[in-house]
């Protein structure tokens, strides 16, 4: 997984935004298999997510998100914390 996608309605107004991951990191090497040199690909991820959300009467809101699964299963459920463009503070369990 490379993002998510976000929805919610909060006071009547509708939020859609993208996750992506936070502190993830990939590399490239080299390899060896049979005596062949194979390309290696690594990625890593805590699971930590950072998602904006734009609402259809002009709020915001930005999330930080943790799932339950590190490799990105959503259905295994999570938490996080949302802060509104209005200040407002929202934590986050699905």
């Amino acid at each position: 997984m490379d993002r998510d996608y976000y929805e919610t309605t909060l006071d009547g107004e509708h939020f859609k935004g993208q996750a992506v991951y936070a502190n993830a990191s990939s590399g490239t090497g080299v390899g060896f298999a049979n005596g062949t040199t194979v390309p290696v690909f690594t990625s890593t991820t805590t699971g930590n997510l950072v998602a904006v959300m734009f609402g259809d009467k002009g709020s915001t809101m930005r999330c930080d998100m943790n799932y339950a699964d590190s490799s990105g299963f959503t259905s295994m459920g999570g938490v996080g914390v949302c802060q509104h463009s209005d200040g407002r503070v929202i934590d986050v369990m699905w």
